[in-house]
């Protein structure tokens, strides 16, 4: 009590996000990618009340537990529509995923990078189901997810 220069020091929070350091950090590998099965319906990136519990329950307890990291959010689509449809669908998705953690957890927005990957980077080749042990609805169905991803500093 009796030393204010230390009193304000330890009232500093341990770590800050910014954009810059996020971008950073972003442009090495990810420590870990977890994919996180929210599911969209065909055409959709509006969350569902089974989706919020999903993030809730896989998503924030990783972001809590690494306290000091960025993350990527990437949101996927299968194969289904169009290109660019697909693009601005699976920008749509990762985004409704950040706007929930921001919004309903009060995390940083800062802290989140947030990627569109279209289908261009499937869990399931829906060319070949059948490889993962899936037929060709539950292979698109796993395509359609959001996956996080621990960027360390």
């Amino acid at each position: 009590d009796a030393d204010s220069g230390a009193k304000d020091e330890a009232a500093k929070p341990l770590f800050t996000f910014n954009e810059t350091e996020r971008d950073k950090v972003h442009a090495n590998p990810a420590a870990v990618t977890k994919p996180v099965e929210i599911n969209f319906t065909t055409g959709s990136a509006e969350l569902t009340k089974r989706a919020e519990k999903t993030i809730d329950e896989d998503m924030v307890p990783m972001i809590e537990n690494n306290g000091s990291a960025y993350f990527e959010i990437s949101g996927n689509t299968d194969s289904t529509g169009s290109r660019g449809t697909n693009v601005s669908l699976s920008q749509k998705r990762a985004n409704a995923v950040q706007d929930y953690l921001v919004k309903q957890w009060e995390f940083p927005a800062s802290r989140f990078k947030v990627v569109g990957n279209s289908p261009d980077k499937p869990l399931c080749n829906e060319s070949n189901p059948g490889a993962e042990g899936m037929d060709l609805e539950q292979c698109r169905a796993a395509n359609r997810t959001v996956r996080l991803a621990v960027l360390n500093r």
